[in-house]
């Protein structure tokens, strides 16, 4: 992502909420077609409700128009859009494609953490027009939902209406909870050496079992294009604390069976502590730069963690096209992220 001007996100409002609250209505939004896609937004008094430049009920796979408000003078609007998802993925990762596609240059961004994946709030402007609009935008998810809050102004107008913009993304509600049903259906996965586990992963992936291992158990996963074709590859490994000498150890031991399997170039990255000092499990990860022989990027992830009961090894290796109109990298990220949170001990229930 660029950066134009080095523009910061207004993450908080200047004006206390309680003024707010007397100034800006809060504006529902019902369908009775599809009461999944019920919101509120706030809205400031004396703005005006426009119909969407596309009906809401349009049978289309991409993002749709619901509803619209502006200002009088039109400097400034608010439009929510949303778009049923056929994959699992975090609205973040969705929106840095979305962005891409529609010729967007981002001055700044964020990822907020939600049980859905990721939230994107972004401040962009058009490249192809970059001194006509700014634009605050944020995506929401909820199910196979996935809501995106844009919200626009005059350039000349941007630093007396900044404020209205985050406003009017951050105050956007779904009528009820958001859904924590994803976007697909996601099937369990079970692991009994050296101590009972499972996790859950996206059901379309295509399960292995990996008998490279001298000592506890490995699966691996891999994310189907086709019927011949992959494009992401998840691995899963549970291992006696006698079986590795430490992360690092494991790291490279994984790294080069990565290396041997797969063909691929991979820069040597040391692992970083993300769990507490005093945490009862030792969780360490790392980002390593990858590429085919070809010069295709890959990613790839690792997450190791030490437990009372074993080592936990999770690795992603994906392809990481760019640009990325079938979101292949979105939705490796997000599938290897619900293996990693979703992993437990099974003790209990064994």
């Amino acid at each position: 992502m660029s950066r134009r001007d080095e523009m910061q996100l207004m993450t908080d409002p200047l004006t206390p909420r309680e003024e707010i609250a007397r100034a800006w209505s809060r504006v529902a939004y019902e369908d009775d077609r599809r009461p999944e896609t019920g919101f509120s937004v706030l809205v400031p008094h004396g703005w005006d409700t426009h119909p969407p430049a596309r009906p809401a009920g349009a049978a289309e796979e991409g993002l749709v128009p619901l509803a619209v408000w502006s200002d009088p003078g039109e400097d400034a609007r608010v439009e929510v859009s949303v778009q049923r998802l056929a994959r699992e993925l975090a609205p973040a990762d969705w929106m840095v494609e979305w962005l891409k596609a529609n010729d967007f240059e981002v001055l700044a961004a964020r990822r907020i953490a939600s049980p859905a994946g990721a939230l994107g709030d972004v401040l962009a402007v058009k490249r192809a027009a970059p001194d006509a609009r700014i634009y605050r935008l944020r995506s929401y998810k909820s199910g196979p939902l996935l809501f995106l809050v844009a919200a626009s102004v005059a350039r000349h107008r941007f630093d007396a209406l900044e404020e209205t913009l985050f406003i009017g993304t951050e105050g956007f509600r779904l009528t009820g909870a958001a859904s924590p049903v994803p976007a697909e259906p996601l099937r369990e996965v079970t692991l009994t050496a050296p101590a009972p586990a499972r996790f859950v992963i996206p059901a379309i992936w295509v399960q292995q079992r990996d008998d490279q291992l001298r000592e506890g158990q490995a699966w691996r996963f891999a994310n189907p294009a086709t019927e011949d074709h992959m494009v992401g590859l998840i691995y899963v490994a549970t291992i006696p604390h006698d079986g590795a000498a430490g992360h690092d150890e494991l790291a490279d031991r994984l790294i080069a069976s990565f290396r041997k399997d797969q063909e691929i170039e991979i820069q040597e990255t040391p692992l970083r502590r993300v769990s507490e000092p005093e945490a009862p499990v030792d969780v360490r990860e790392a980002r390593v730069p990858a590429r085919r022989a070809n010069g295709e990027r890959v990613r790839l992830e690792l997450v190791i963690a030490r437990d009372p009961a074993r080592w936990s090894v999770f690795a992603l290796l994906g392809n990481r096209p760019d640009p990325d109109p079938l979101l292949v990298d979105a939705i490796n990220r997000r599938a290897f992220e619900i293996v990693v949170a979703s992993f437990a001990d099974a003790t209990a229930a064994a």
